[in-house]
């Protein structure tokens, strides 16, 4: 597809040699060459010629592909975001599925008359031998692979719930019509990804538009679930399945069922060095490192990574309590002794990791450590359940799944760079280049609990893949960008086993980066369908599977969403990990609403408060001039409210409620199990409207008056709905309280 002519610049700042486009290693330094295409956003490219070098870096291999030449060289960005280019940013926790922004800014009038150049990157993407895209616009649609995995129903029906999953994000951007357009819809590895997003035309767009589009892929559907998803698609276009949260129970059931039609095993290394610059090392893992573990697929199988920060030698006490806590926490979860929908396995993740938190939290303030004296780590989580992969991080350490052909970090880091991006402040490329950039804004055991925010997400496994967490110490400089190619897919293709890969890997870190202690796990996942045939779902099974979707636990909101939260502690911790410490005075912690509440969120997000900033050093990123200015996060995907209006929630804990938005709070506080109804929103975004429809008075018999609220209007300050403190109630959408069934 290039032109023969064509050269890369290796990424080594070191050596920088012109290599030609086919190789793969530098040919002077061996340093694996970073290949990035990408695909223009918007029709500027037209003006140029196919094979032309653009502002002498970007090739020009086609109108839909675009080569960087220098992908060591950081790229130019423009000062001025307009609102159109905010919009990618602020999804940049889903980049997992969505576009993010390469670059941008104006060229200069010599060489095009000062027009916009925009491009999209979209991770790794599939590539031919001679390292050339395999594909013309970089990614297959899903309509042209889809028929050639009807040996894998699992990874179809992934798919579409991975649609699903994008759902209320790009709802929220008013961009939700992109899903419904199934040329933009594409596959990268078993991960679906947008091609690009446009704008909604209408205010609102249903689930059941689903339904139709659907539809078209049942003939090239497998066997096995085809009487499924056609009695899906049908339930969606009469309108029984009224929001996507609900939708996704019943995903969830039939992923379930046909999670139980493979075959798996699971494999599990871990490797801990100081490195060549630290005197003792503050990480830790487990399983215990250096001998694989092969653990039955029955039992809790799961991985860490920790790395302490701290002064005076705290930080390996920070990472080993945690690791102990969480080894002795997670095998009593919920999830692993009884029947539990994936959302409650998520909180209940959450919830065991909060309790580390305060664990550590506690050691600190029995020692009688302050500020840069407290202890604390950062966390890295993969278990395994089933057909499912819960993903829990922490800080700055990372987990990346890797398949024979793609490479694809799944977790956002906690760091000030990645928070200015959600924000819609700066491009990820160029945020990373400023001095703060890579200072922590949580880590466990720096407060408690109230101030943290787990990020938890899960992945259905549907094919080979590996699972590569690690500290910084090794994903520092794109090492695992560079090297995973090298090191790691040869364990998919049976070249090589989990040892000499994980060895090799520390090998990597010390040699080419060499600054931190470094810790990797390697969880390798394998999975196919059973050799004996399974029994396709009849139409009857179908009906069961939904009924019991229905009859289940009450949904509340999906955590996953893939992505890390916002939802962290504002202030940036100090980042340095020899004296990092934690004042917890300058904490400001600010909750707000994502999701239905549309109209509000660009507003939203610039009214929000600015932080205090005390003086921080990066963990590892280089510092030019400039510092970024912290702010306070949005709100995560995973604190997506599905509140539209008319929905009815039961609350789990005490809330107090206000007559008015500004906050004249009526007396008493609602009790737990109270029902309240979401009304339209007067476009306030510190404040949610509501109905008070039901109060239970045997749950406050000392305010025998309360049940006088119900039928009141009412305010709520959103920080206060987090996702725990509320669910669904029997989905439930009525025009008046009074429908409410007594």
């Amino acid at each position: 597809m290039t032109e023969p002519m064509a050269t890369i610049q290796c990424s080594n700042p070191e050596c920088q040699t012109l290599n030609s486009s086919e190789n793969s290693v530098c040919e002077k330094c061996t340093t694996p060459l970073l290949k990035r295409y990408l695909r223009p956003l918007g029709n500027w490219v037209e003006s140029f010629e196919v094979g032309q070098v653009i502002d002498e870096r970007y090739l020009l291999i086609t109108h839909q592909v675009v080569l960087d030449t220098k992908p060591g060289i950081p790229p130019e960005f423009s000062e001025d975001i307009p609102e159109k280019i905010r919009k990618y940013l602020r999804l940049f926790p889903y980049r997992l599925h969505l576009p993010q922004i390469y670059t941008y800014y104006n060229l200069s009038e010599a060489e095009n008359q000062g027009s916009e150049i925009g491009l999209l990157e979209y991770g790794t993407i599939p590539l031919n031998e001679s390292g050339e895209p395999l594909y013309p616009e970089l990614l297959p649609p899903l309509t042209e692979i889809w028929p050639q995995t009807k040996h894998n129903p699992l990874r179809q029906l992934n798919w579409l719930w991975q649609i699903v999953k994008l759902w209320q994000p790009l709802e929220g951007q008013q961009m939700v019509s992109s899903l419904l357009d199934l040329s933009l819809v594409r596959v990268n590895a078993g991960m679906i990804q947008l091609l690009d997003f446009h704008p909604d035309e209408h205010n609102f767009h249903s689930v059941k538009e689903l339904g139709q589009l659907w539809l078209s892929l049942i003939e090239g559907t497998s066997p096995l679930i085809a009487d499924y998803l056609q009695s899906l698609c049908h339930y969606l276009q009469r309108g029984k399945i009224p929001h996507p949260d609900y939708l996704l129970t019943y995903f969830d059931s039939a992923l379930t069922r046909c999670g139980q039609w493979y075959d798996k095993k699971y494999q599990i290394f871990t490797l801990t060095d100081s490195g060549p610059s630290r005197h003792h090392n503050e990480d830790a893992c487990y399983p215990d490192p250096g001998e694989p573990q092969e653990p039955s697929p029955n039992q809790t199988n799961f991985t860490i990574v920790c790395d302490g920060v701290g002064g005076q030698d705290a930080g390996e006490v920070a990472s080993q309590l945690a690791i102990d806590t969480l080894v002795e926490k997670i095998p009593q979860l919920p999830l692993f002794r009884e029947t539990r929908n994936s959302q409650q396995g998520l909180q209940d993740l959450a919830e065991a990791i909060n309790l580390t938190n305060d664990r550590i939290s506690e050691r600190n303030d029995a020692e009688n450590r302050h500020d840069r004296q407290r202890m604390g780590t950062t966390l890295v989580l993969s278990l395994v359940h089933d057909h499912e992969v819960y993903l829990a991080n922490v800080g700055d350490s990372r987990i990346y799944r890797i398949t024979s052909e793609s490479c694809h970090q799944v977790t956002t880091d906690d760091d000030l760079a990645s928070r200015e991006v959600r924000l819609g402040y700066l491009f990820y490329r160029d945020a990373i280049k400023y001095p703060n950039a890579g200072a922590l804004v949580q880590a466990l055991g720096m407060s408690n609990a109230n101030s943290l925010h787990p990020n938890v997400s899960r992945l259905i496994t549907d094919d080979d893949c590996v699972f590569l967490l690690c500290s910084d110490g090794l994903s520092d400089y794109d090492r695992v960008d560079q090297y995973w190619q090298l090191e790691i897919a040869p364990i998919l293709a049976q070249e090589k086993d989990l040892p000499t890969a994980g060895k090799e890997l520390i090998n990597v870190a010390n040699n080419k980066n060499g600054h931190d202690n470094v810790t990797i796990s390697l969880l390798y996942c394998q999975i196919e369908l059973a050799s004996d045939p399974p029994t396709p779902l009849s139409m009857g099974d179908v009906e069961a599977l939904l009924e019991s979707a229905k009859q289940d636990t009450h949904p509340t909101i999906d955590l996953s969403d893939d992505l890390p939260s916002d939802l962290q502690p504002t202030e940036p911790l100090p980042a340095n990990k020899e004296t990092t410490g934690h004042n917890n005075s300058n904490f400001l912690l600010i909750f707000s609403i994502l999701g239905i509440i549309v109209l509000i969120v660009g507003a939203g997000i610039y009214g929000m408060l600015q932080l205090l900033q005390p003086t921080v050093t990066p963990t590892s990123v280089p510092s030019p001039s400039t510092s970024v200015t912290p702010v306070t996060p949005i709100p995560s995907p995973e604190s997506s409210l599905p509140l539209e209006p008319g929905i009815l929630i039961q609350i789990r804990e005490v809330l107090t409620v206000s007559e008015t938005a500004q906050g004249t709070q009526l007396y008493p506080d609602l009790p737990p199990e109270s029902i309240l109804q979401i009304l339209p929103q007067d476009n306030t975004e510190k404040a949610m409207k509501v109905k008070i429809c039901q109060i239970p008075a045997e749950k406050s018999p000392e305010a025998p008056d309360i049940k006088e609220l119900e039928g009141q209007e009412a305010w709520i300050v959103t920080p206060d709905l987090q996702p725990s403190a509320y669910q669904i109630y029997q989905g439930e959408t009525v025009e008046n309280c009074a429908d409410l069934e007594q």
